[in-house]
């Protein structure tokens, strides 16, 4: 009986330490001219110049960022999406930004998706006010809340 507690920290360990490993390369779904494709989401706010966001990174990484706005903002690592959740949710993002093609509604906050593969020069920004509700940014909320449910709840900003 004592020998089997024995192992009970090593399994604790081993059962803590699993999950999805951290990529090595470019999801699976991914065609080689998307390799360096990035999704970004979150909230600006424009009169403090400050944005709070996050970021998707082709090998299905998901960091958290925050602070004034920048090009290149400081991320935090939040976690690894499974390959089929990346692709899934890739596909998703760049379908609603071809079906939108356009969206600037600027509040004093402002909701966004940025879909962005540099090598290839495809920007697409959609940006909405959240305290309206519009016809036109319909689809974009519901992708901002498909994109939100990927962010564990202990890991978002409070913005409401």
């Amino acid at each position: 009986m004592y020998r089997a507690y024995r192992f009970l920290p090593l399994l604790i360990l081993l059962s803590a330490s699993c999950g999805t490993p951290r990529a090595t390369g470019p999801a699976p779904c991914l065609k080689p001219s998307q390799h360096e494709l990035v999704i970004r989401w979150g909230t600006e706010h424009d009169s403090a110049g400050t944005v709070e966001g996050y970021e998707l990174d082709a090998k299905g990484e998901l960091y958290r960022f925050s602070g004034p706005k920048s090009p290149e903002p400081q991320r935090e690592f939040v976690m690894m999406l499974e390959p089929m959740t990346y692709c899934s949710t890739a596909s998703d993002v760049q379908a609603v930004h071809l079906k939108v093609l356009a969206l600037n509604v600027r509040g004093i906050r402002g909701r966004f998706i940025d879909y962005v593969n540099a090598p290839s020069n495809v920007y697409l920004r959609a940006v909405w006010n959240p305290d309206l509700q519009t016809f036109q940014s319909r689809d974009m909320r519901a992708l901002y809340d498909r994109l939100m449910s990927l962010v564990p709840s202990d890991r978002r900003f409070t913005t409401p």
